[in-house]
């Protein structure tokens, strides 16, 4: 069915599971550690360390749960079934995240790490298999640009909702009544988007064992400089979103209305720009794309360094728009050309251990960001019972949402010109041996 053309309906209705995936997501790297630091007064700093090793631990489910959805061979076919039991689960965990037992601050750290593994793993065995879909749905460029959009159109709600209306919406509503709210909108998006997926038979070959299976992902030189790249993007989009919800409130104090405007206007901007990115890069190509929208992102998140007023935050979160949303759209593009090469090279579709490794290496990245949070409380004199917060803790805010992620988009972009030059190259960029290249 892939080669064929597919309904209209059927993009649309598929591309709905972003909704869920990033109302979720971004909802609980925005509030969840500022719920249980500010709200439930739990240590920063040691639920920051409890972060590190969760992280870590769940960077590892995230290769399991890619090779095992490879190996999955049922009637319904290797990726649907996840979903489908997945998706209930995950919305249930986001709820009880914010509806805790009354505890002590001890055993609110239990509390909140144990529901935390439990979304992330449920997170993970749904968002992994429900994007594994996509490169085999969407062979062609551009039906591969259009669902790319559409996902990001839905997703870029979802992003509004978490990020902008989730700190609002949890002090306005109650937290447990918005965790209720979001972890129903989350499964049911998740759910719609099953009238829309469909598999192919054809791909579900014998797959390769697990270490032959990570030997290929890193001969994969085009994946290796891509995933390196997207693990600093992404690192930085979630210390944005993490961040921001301190520097609102203490470096540049905003109403709740204020608030949801700045991080409304990043992913209103976003939506109608992320059409726009889908056509620039069938025209310019994927990688030179991402590198325009990283550049663009640099340069802007340094202007929170000198922000000083709640409307010059606005400007800049609007001026985030546009490459947040270049990211949105461009990352998975580039993700599944990835995988087109792999496919290539060893003659399967492996889309489930590409995103599990990826998922690997990105939340590795989120331990480096609690590492970063960790040190941050431990050395920036920063104290949750102050109203107003020390020039130190308040400079400290500035540079992790300002000059730190400029640094790691530096890095990005070195990395995505060498990615670049890898496609401009004739030969394969695979150690596997040509007898493995698909005829």
């Amino acid at each position: 069915m892939s080669e064929a053309r597919i309904p209209g309906w059927k993009m649309l209705t598929y591309s709905a599971n972003q909704l869920g995936i990033n109302l979720l997501w971004q909802a609980f790297n925005t509030v969840a550690v500022f719920f249980y630091v500010t709200v439930l007064k739990v240590p920063g700093t040691t639920l920051s360390i409890g972060l590190i090793a969760y992280g870590i631990i769940n960077a590892f489910l995230n290769l399991v749960a890619g090779y095992l959805s490879d190996r999955t061979t049922t009637r319904w076919g290797r990726r649907i079934p996840y979903v489908l039991m997945g998706s209930l689960p995950f919305g249930l965990a986001f709820y009880l995240l914010f509806s805790p037992p009354h505890l002590h601050a001890a055993g609110l750290i239990y509390y909140f790490l144990a529901l935390t593994f439990v979304f992330d793993l449920f997170f993970t065995v749904t968002a992994l298999n429900a994007t594994a879909l996509y490169p085999e749905m969407y062979r062609k460029p551009e039906q591969r640009s259009y669902v790319a959009a559409l996902q990001q159109m839905f997703g870029i709600a979802g992003l509004i909702l978490g990020v902008a209306l989730a700190k609002s919406l949890g002090e306005g509503l109650g937290w447990a009544g918005m965790g209720l709210l979001f972890g129903v909108i989350g499964a049911g998006s998740l759910y719609l988007s099953l009238l829309g997926s469909f598999e192919d038979p054809r791909y579900s070959q014998a797959p390769l064992a697990f270490g032959q299976a990570l030997r290929e992902t890193f001969r994969n030189r085009r994946f290796v400089t891509f995933v390196i790249a997207s693990f600093l993007i992404q690192l930085v989009t979630t210390m944005l979103t993490t961040a921001s919800s301190f520097y609102t409130k203490y470096v540049v104090p905003m109403s709740p209305l204020q608030t949801s405007i700045f991080m409304g206007s990043i992913f209103i901007v976003a939506i109608p720009v992320s059409f726009v990115w889908a056509k620039v890069s069938l025209k310019i190509g994927n990688a030179i794309a991402m590198m325009a929208a990283t550049a663009l992102c640099l340069v802007t998140v340094l202007l929170f360094m000198i922000d000083r007023s709640p409307g010059m935050v606005i400007i800049t979160g609007v001026l985030l728009g546009f490459s947040i949303s270049g990211f949105l759209v461009l990352l998975n593009v580039l993700l599944a050309d990835v995988i087109d090469f792999d496919a290539l090279i060893t003659g399967k579709r492996r889309e489930g251990m590409y995103l599990g490794m990826n998922g690997f290496i990105v939340r590795i990245g989120l331990s480096v960001q609690y590492a970063i949070m960790a040190v941050y409380f431990a050395v920036s004199g920063y104290n949750a019972s102050l109203v107003q917060q020390s020039l130190s803790a308040i400079e400290g805010f500035r540079i992790l949402e300002g000059a730190l992620p400029a640094v790691f988009l530096l890095i990005a972009l070195i990395c995505l010109r060498a990615y670049l030059r890898q496609l401009r190259l004739k030969a394969p960029l695979s150690g596997a041996s040509s007898s493995s290249v698909e005829p």
